[in-house]
This record gives C-alpha cells, structure tokens and sequence, in this order.
C-alpha cells in the first residue's frame, strides 16, 4: 500500500515538476539575474511573449545597435536566422527591413513566431528590435527569451565575422 502511493506521488507531483524544471533549464533561464529569481521565475510561468524595449524589465531584452548600414545588418540577419537550427525563415520583406521566423523548440517541437524588424538609429548605423511569441500555452518556461537571446548572440557573431 505504502508503496503504492509512493509511486502515486512520484507520478503526480515530481515527474510534472521535473518535465517544467527541465524546459527552462534548457531555455538558459539567468534566473539569479536581475529582476531577481522569483521575478524571473514568475514571468517564465506566465506569459508566453518576450520583446526587445528601451527600458525592458529584464535587461537582455533591451533593443540593440549596431553600427553598420541597413544593407549590411539586412543581409546578416538572412544569413543569421538561416544559419540557426529549427529556424525557419517564413516571410522576408527586405526593403521595409521586416522579418518573420518560425522557431521549433528542442523538448516537445511547439512552435513560435519571431519578428525581426531592422530600422535605421537615432546615431549612425541600425537597431534591431524582436518580437517572440509562442502560438499555444500561457507560459513559456523562457522560451521567448531565449529565442531573443540566441538571435542576438548568433547575430553579433556574425557580425564580427564580416560579410
């Protein structure tokens, strides 16, 4: 009988919590980063979009900049979403400087939309602003944060690399 409900337990309780455990942890979640653990935490279980702001709440969704021309960074950002695996360009609409990515995630292949938009700074060169959103569920374990985050850093390395 006791052993019964152990495994009840185990079923009901810590194979659920370990599956959510194991998304964010594969989403890279910089959950002791500032706004804090609990911050993070609460936001990864409840909303299932991220975008790029001037003042965002959690600092690696600040908009970035970069100084080279529109052409450039237009042609990298091609080049960087077809380099990404499980990203799918679905939509480019280069001259307005306008992007639309489908991103399969790792663990159970759900998929999300991301939106690129290149646009000319106040100072020379571009800003880069992103938009990720996952089609179903109500948190994303970080998911869409993540996406952000590996744009950008595939996208800066790329840029370092030259044409």
């Amino acid at each position: 009988m006791g052993l019964k409900i152990l495994v009840a337990v185990i079923l009901l309780l810590i194979l659920p919590l370990a599956a959510v455990l194991i998304a964010i942890a594969m989403n890279r979640p910089m959950l002791w980063n500032p706004p804090g653990f609990t911050n993070r935490l609460s936001i990864y279980l409840r909303y299932n979009v991220a975008e790029t702001t001037g003042n965002p709440f959690l600092p690696e969704l600040r908009i970035r900049s970069y100084p080279v021309s529109e052409e450039t960074m237009k042609g990298a950002v091609v080049r960087t979403v077809r380099s990404l695996p499980r990203w799918t360009l679905i939509r480019e609409e280069g001259e307005l400087g306008v992007y639309q990515v489908e991103v399969a995630s790792r663990l159970w292949g759900f998929r999300d939309d991301l939106s690129i938009l290149v646009t000319p700074s106040a100072s020379d060169g571009v800003e880069v602003y992103l938009y990720s959103a996952s089609r179903v569920g109500r948190g994303d374990f970080g998911a869409n944060r993540a996406h952000i985050v590996t744009f950008y850093e595939a996208l800066e390395r790329r840029l370092k690399q030259g044409p």
